[in-house]
């Protein structure tokens, strides 16, 4: 699936520190794929009937806004998966796990590091059914007449954009790779150990 620039309603989550067991509960990670996933997707938060992810209002939404350290604790990549299962393309806070962004990046889910006065903005706006624009390709967040730039790496932005896995991504090279292979020995040289 291609990143395409769209706008949507947020669902906010005005706290710090959500760690992957807040995103998906290890309950919840019984297989080894993305399928179900979604089901369980901030599970202790749907627990209230106002979570925005309970409301018709909020039923399409594809942006996340959170506070910062979002992503910490264990490094489980079913997170990210659980995020997209639920229909999010875009997280965004003002601080990411390390682990967790880049398990974002590779599957589909961007993550979007904002100043924090700008973070606490989008979580506490005047009208909650505001929708927010990303835009990839420029790097741009924009709330009516607000703008915001980002920066993703021109890696991780080539992939989303153009919806490549790792394996797409290296998928591209298969000529030139074969052509290293073909000029490689087919064997490595024993090396022999001074005694």
């Amino acid at each position: 699936m291609t990143f395409e620039t769209f706008s949507s309603r947020a669902v906010r989550i005005p706290r710090k520190d959500i760690d992957t067991d807040l995103i998906i509960p290890a309950k919840y990670l019984k297989g080894t794929d993305m399928s179900g996933l979604g089901d369980g997707c901030f599970a202790e938060f749907r627990r209230d009937p106002l979570f925005p992810m309970n409301r018709t209002e909020f039923r399409n939404a594809q942006i996340v806004v959170s506070g910062a350290n979002f992503g910490c604790g264990s490094s489980r990549e079913h997170a990210p998966w659980a995020l997209v299962q639920s229909g999010f393309s875009v997280v965004i806070s003002s601080e990411f796990a390390d682990i967790f962004r880049g398990n974002a990046e590779k599957n589909g889910l961007l993550p979007i590091v904002l100043p924090e006065d700008v973070v606490q903005r989008l979580l506490h706006p005047k009208d909650e059914y505001e929708e927010i624009t990303v835009n990839l390709s420029d790097e741009l967040v924009s709330v009516n007449k607000e703008t915001w730039k980002f920066y993703i790496s021109p890696f991780s932005k080539k992939r989303l954009l153009e919806g490549l896995s790792d394996t797409d991504y290296l998928a591209q090279f298969e000529k030139e790779i074969r052509k290293k292979e073909g000029a490689r020995k087919p064997f490595l040289p024993l090396v022999s150990r001074a005694q």
